[in-house]
């Protein structure tokens, strides 16, 4: 049985002996370990951009997060978010943080930054090293890394962890996880983050509006709904096909594309 946590501004749940997944919600109050200048919503109501389903996250000042405190002195951990950079302000900043400590904030094992199109794992605080790697900074970015104390570090950026190679590997150094932090500076959407103790996340299915698992004709009925100017009707799949953070003419035509019998193109 896969096990997880799923944090998509959303509820945490833990038992003692694994993740549970949660049910999706349009709010933060959930993330147990606490929220600062960040913000749920969705694209209609709020003009927030989003993944799946019908909310996404959005930093709302600089350093802006949310936190979870459900892993317990984890030794491997695999994590997997959708990141949005959003004309963010020039410079490095760090978007997920993985911490030894509950109540300190200085007990980091590793750090994922973003830099003017990169993103980068950093172990060194671990006593293992950093590895970077191309990001696209006008779309939704898939991030996912596995951490092993004492192993090999693994990142994928843009890339599925369930059928992919990892798009670079690290050193992760030794040490345990008890806190993971996720945000940025002001403007930096997020979503979908779902973490895991030893099986990859992996990709969403992106086209699927309507979450039946399939990319065909019925997705591009659930756009043309969303993107009715006038009555727009959330899709609670993954209508955006494109990952630009908004749905559109451009995601029908990626859906066609995905849906080619003879030689099917992934829409993103």
């Amino acid at each position: 049985m896969k096990t997880a946590t799923r944090l998509i501004s959303s509820a945490v749940l833990l038992t003692s002996a694994f993740f549970v997944s949660s049910a999706l919600a349009c709010n933060t109050t959930a993330w147990d370990g606490g929220v600062a200048d960040a913000t749920a919503g969705d694209p209609t109501a709020d003009g927030i951009a989003r993944v799946s389903g019908l909310c996404g996250m959005k930093v709302t000042a600089t350093d802006g997060h949310v936190a979870d405190n459900s892993p317990t002195d984890e030794a491997t951990f695999i994590s997997r978010f959708y990141f949005f950079p959003n004309n963010i302000a020039a410079g490095s900043h760090e978007i997920f943080v993985a911490l030894s400590d509950q109540a300190d904030n200085n007990s980091d094992v590793f750090v994922i930054s973003y830099d003017s199109g990169n993103i980068t794992v950093d172990a060194s605080a671990a006593g293992g090293n950093s590895v970077t790697v191309a990001a696209d900074p006008t779309h939704w970015n898939l991030v996912e890394v596995a951490w092993t104390s004492g192993g090999t570090g693994e990142l994928w950026v843009n890339s599925d962890a369930l059928v992919d190679t990892a798009t670079d590997t690290f050193t992760p150094g030794t040490g345990s996880i008890d806190r993971v932090v996720m945000g940025g500076p002001d403007g930096a959407l997020f979503d979908d983050y779902e973490s895991h103790r030893s099986l990859a996340v992996g990709a969403l299915l992106v086209g699927d509006s309507n979450n039946d698992g399939q990319v065909n004709g019925l997705d591009i009925s659930g756009i043309l709904k969303e993107a009715n100017f006038f009555d727009p009707k959330l899709q609670d799949g993954t209508p955006d096909c494109n990952l630009d953070g908004s749905v559109n003419g451009l995601d029908i035509s990626g859906i066609l594309k995905a849906a080619d019998f003879f030689d099917p193109i992934p829409c993103a």
